[in-house]
């Protein structure tokens, strides 16, 4: 579509739109108009987008055996560094109008469209020349991430950030160290806002809900405000608190349809094992974030007042690609008690009717408040369950509820109030162990306002909890936003499409889960989770363009898996002793994508976790990583003593090997000069970094588990 006849088809709509009474309309066209630009990169980003990822599914099936499997790999980092400039500077352009901005995010994307092409094409003939291109120029700049020709790329291994004190200290020492990891454009970004007074005015509001129950989120921003200014960036308060709470009004009904209606993402998944499912009986859990991965950190965090915990966060200032501000959305999290936020819980849900829907607590903030405050998941359901309805038309991160597990019980908050749905081990024949995606699955969801009224569209399946009887297509096109405009489809109309093409794929989701923890049960324990999430689905036969469309048509794909191309992180906890293994993005390599628009490449994937032990204090956390570290580094050079030199893996991996160790140095020399908080976190950001180096090579060298037939 031109450009010109978008900007017509705005401006028609803007026109038609004149007497309605949804304001929210009107300003997203009146922004569409504006921003010509931006609505134009986001609609040729995603083609590009899968066809990186088309490339990367055929790498996974290529091994360092292969001569040519580390040329292709470079050739994939260098075309998503390509497309990581056209991200950058369309965001930058779009804030400040510059042609240039504008001019090199369009030639981002036409040399990640193009080396793409080419390097699917090369590998699927197969064409064993390189793909042409001119490699970018990688700079850390000071910080602990890569710079490519100036753009910050997203780290492929999950920084830690360790904090210690009061809630004043946390939150100065988090503001430091994220300046110290990404540089001080992470924080500048998020200041400047000119707050009117309405604005302010809904700032306040949220302030009191929060002061109210979770009392600590003020001190910790006031903290890291002052972090900020003794770096020479102006942040206020009010700049970090809105990041946490918002500074808009709770939705008013489903969707926020004050605005464009919208679902948030599609995926994310949960699930835990306990009692006779586990090896050991003790709490096993997994967990994906299934996005476009961003800046994302894990903070683990000892106050003064409360328990240790740890919590991992889908963006370091609140939001994610593709999803905006999410208000420090994340998961898993853990504390040292044993118990575990597992999951959001089983969103897009809704469940509670309007009449309630209020000013409350985000998410973020209830789950730190009740890792900190709570030992076991029946505290927490009670805590949960005396708090306010809340922000629920804005979705799972808008308010409380979600996944807590501990040793012997877990808990599924669906919805709190008429109905009442909390979901336990057993509902969908579960024994000992309990899961969710993005779907109800409680029986009484039925009865909630937006799915009563078309009962007769839905079944309930009895492991994977409530799916239309007739499978949808994709809702997000434009086509349906044009009917939604002009009035020939309702906001009823947009919930019930939507979601029931969401819970169509979560119920898929939730049986595979139910299959792998019964085939398992018993000898459930860390590898058989993380195995769990490397056995990927299927894409349906055809070429893309075709399957696409037919997707899009009627929901129909292959089969769906919760390891796929969409896993921004994987995580897998064993609470009881601590431990706390992360994987940024899939767990394998090539992982099918669970449906077409969620085929998203990472930046020089590593498909490894890091490790951590949750414990009595940040040098006793130092301390596991470190001797964590040596363990993979001693591994990981056994295994490639077997190797000769002249084997195509023998150089890959040994420069694995000498990254592993230069990241170890690192850490040593840190800590010879500085044993404060930060430089013990930064120490343990470059062990966690040599875990993985290592981890990389002893994967390498052994045949992973990806199903529960192979699994020794």
């Amino acid at each position: 579509m031109k450009d010109g006849k978008t900007i017509r088809i705005l401006e028609v709509l803007l026109m038609r739109s004149k007497t309605s009474k949804n304001n929210g309309i009107i300003n997203i066209i009146k922004y569409g108009i504006k921003n010509i630009g931006i609505i134009k990169a986001a609609k040729i980003k995603d083609p590009i987008k899968n066809k990186i990822y088309l490339s990367n599914i055929e790498i996974g099936k290529m091994k360092y055996e292969n001569p040519y499997y580390t040329i292709r790999v470079k050739e994939y980092n260098q075309a998503m560094i390509e497309y990581y400039k056209g991200k950058w500077y369309a965001t930058v352009a779009s804030q400040s109008g510059s042609k240039d901005d504008w001019k090199k995010s369009s030639m981002g994307f036409k040399r990640a469209d193009r080396m793409a092409e080419e390097l699917l094409k090369k590998i699927k003939m197969p064409d064993n020349t390189p793909v042409k291109y001119t490699p970018s120029v990688l700079d850390s700049k000071g910080t602990e991430i890569i710079f490519a020709d100036d753009v910050p790329l997203v780290p492929e291994i999950t920084p830690i950030v360790i904090l210690q004190g009061d809630d004043f200290q946390m939150g100065l020492q988090y503001a430091k160290q994220l300046v110290e990891i990404f540089g001080d454009w992470i924080l500048k970004r998020r200041t400047g806002h000119k707050y009117t007074e309405k604005e302010m005015l809904e700032l306040k509001k949220w302030e009191e809900q929060h002061d109210k129950y979770t009392p600590w989120l003020t001190d910790f921003c006031k903290g890291w405000s002052a972090g900020t200014k003794e770096l020479g960036i102006e942040m206020s308060y009010e700049d970090v608190l809105r990041l946490w709470v918002g500074i808009k009004e709770p939705a008013k009904d489903f969707l926020d349809t004050g605005g464009l209606p919208e679902l948030p993402p599609l995926a994310c998944s949960g699930v835990a094992a306990w009692g006779k499912a586990t090896k050991d009986g003790k709490l096993i859990t997994g967990s994906t974030g299934d996005h476009e991965l961003g800046y994302q950190v894990t903070i683990v965090a000892f106050p003064d007042k409360g328990n240790n915990f740890i919590y991992s966060t889908f963006g370091a200032t609140g939001e994610i690609p593709g999803g905006g501000v999410v208000w420090f959305f994340g998961h898993p999290a853990m504390n040292n008690k044993g118990l575990v936020y597992v999951h959001h819980g089983g969103g897009p849900k809704f469940l509670e009717p309007r009449k309630y829907w209020d000013y409350g607590i985000r998410r973020a903030a209830s789950v730190i408040h009740c890792l900190r405050f709570c030992e076991k998941a029946e505290q927490a359901r009670e805590m949960e369950l005396s708090w306010p309805i809340g922000d629920i038309g804005l979705g799972d991160q808008a308010t409380v509820g979600g996944f807590y597990a501990d040793e012997s019980y877990a808990y599924i908050i669906e919805g709190r109030k008429e109905p009442e749905a909390i979901r336990e081990a057993g509902i969908l024949g579960e024994k000992d162990f309990l899961y969710a995606n993005n779907s109800v699955a409680h029986p009484n969801a039925i009865d909630c306002e937006w799915m009563s009224k078309n009962k007769n569209e839905w079944i309930w399946d009895e492991h994977g909890g409530w799916t239309p009887k007739v499978k949808v297509g994709m809702t997000k096109s434009i086509g349906l936003f044009l009917a939604y405009f002009s009035g020939r489809i309702s906001v009823s109309d947009m919930l019930r499409k939507g979601m029931m093409f969401a819970y169509s794929n979560s119920c898929e989701r939730n049986k595979y889960f139910y299959q792998m923890m019964s085939k398992g049960f018993g000898e459930i324990d860390i590898d058989y989770m993380k195995m769990l999430y490397r056995n990927g689905g299927t894409i349906p036969e055809g070429k893309w363009n075709k399957i696409t469309k037919e997707y899009t048509k009627t929901g129909k794909w292959g089969e769906i898996s919760t390891g796929h191309a969409s896993n921004a992180m994987t995580v897998v906890t064993k609470p009881g002793e601590g431990l706390y293994c992360l994987c940024t993005g899939p767990a394998k390599r090539g992982l099918a994508p669970m449906m077409p628009s969620s085929a998203i490449p990472i930046y020089n994937e590593t498909n490894a976790f890091w490790e951590i032990k949750l414990d009595s204090s940040p040098e006793s956390v130092l301390e596991y990583t470190k001797i964590k570290a040596l363990e993979n580094i001693k591994c990981a050079k056994e295994k490639h003593a077997n190797l000769k030199e002249y084997d195509y893996a023998y150089k890959p991996l040994f420069n694995l090997i000498n990254i592993a160790e230069e990241e170890y140095k690192k850490a040593e020399d840190v800590l010879s000069k500085n044993n404060s908080i930060y430089g013990i976190s930064k120490a343990v950001r470059s062990y966690t970094r040599a875990q993985v180096r290592a981890i990389q090579v002893i994967n390498a060298s052994i045949v992973l588990p990806s199903n529960t037939i192979d699994k020794s």
